[in-house]
């Protein structure tokens, strides 16, 4: 078993360099949240959604054979060289995200896979909703909608074939590291999903049942189930934190997006 990463940093400077970048990881996260949280709120609108023939097709068909392709792209990446494995140094990585490059965790990556799952099963709550029941199936395509969005621009964005950090780190297996998908960190597709989810959820929470007495939880919860996924993701060694960040934001505007162009009209 490869030991935990931080515990193998044991050089001082590099101790400390770990410990700030995570201070500055945490605080700007919080103040991005606190922003997107202000603005999302703001411009929320209560109303049902309404399904339209063409745009939904449109979106899906396209979306769909953006994400199949992308899909079919990435399977034919062959992994690093060996030699070019072996010659990858944290140098090369950005000071932001070098720290990413010291994380590796087991338990971190099955958590996000469990999370990522959560998130996908929590949009049955609208079917078993006496208030949400009958319109269950427009809140779900509309979500799926957002998903396959997110999935698409998550997928297309991964063919810039950005290392994982994991490949940088010499407490990971060098098995490990022998895969064409540790060639495509950037961005993070668990949090894409999550953050997709969660904000769906919430923007069908606030469209539908707009006086629920659970409303602020779910927002709350909206904005840090993906931050939390996020994290997960960087601890196990998956991805950089621009990589998370980004896989956020996107969630968040495809779920948005979707909410806005679905809206019924007064």
């Amino acid at each position: 078993m490869p030991k935990e990463p931080v515990a193998a940093v044991k050089v001082l400077p590099f101790k400390i360099l770990n410990t700030y970048y995570l201070y500055l990881f945490k605080k700007s996260s919080f103040m991005l949240g606190f922003f997107l949280l202000t603005i999302t709120c703001l411009t929320a609108q209560n109303q049902e959604y309404v399904l339209k023939r063409k745009l939904d097709f449109g979106l899906l068909a396209g979306s769909s054979t953006l994400f199949l392709t992308t899909i079919h792209l990435q399977r034919q990446l062959n992994p690093l060289p060996d030699p070019s494995i072996r010659a990858l140094k944290r140098s090369d990585v950005n000071a932001f995200d070098r720290i990413a490059t010291y994380q590796y965790s087991g338990l971190a990556n099955v958590s996000s896979d469990a999370l990522l799952v959560g998130s996908i099963l929590m949009k049955s709550y609208f079917y078993f909703n006496k208030k949400t029941r009958k319109n269950a199936f427009n809140i779900g395509l509309v979500s799926f909608q957002s998903l396959m969005l997110s999935q698409s621009i998550s997928n297309t964005a991964k063919l810039s074939l950005r290392n994982r950090p994991l490949l940088y780190n010499e407490n990971v297996p060098f098995e490990v590291k022998q895969h064409n998908y540790q060639r495509l960190s950037f961005f993070s597709a668990h949090t894409t999903v999550v953050s997709s989810a969660c904000f769906s959820f919430a923007f069908a929470q606030q469209a539908y049942i707009p006086d629920g007495k659970y409303n602020k939880l779910i927002w709350a919860s909206a904005f840090t189930i993906p931050a939390v996924e996020g994290f997960l993701r960087f601890k196990a060694g998956k991805h950089y934190p621009t990589d998370v960040i980004a896989a956020y934001l996107v969630g968040l505007g495809s779920s948005y997006l979707m909410h806005k162009l679905h809206q019924k009209k007064k």
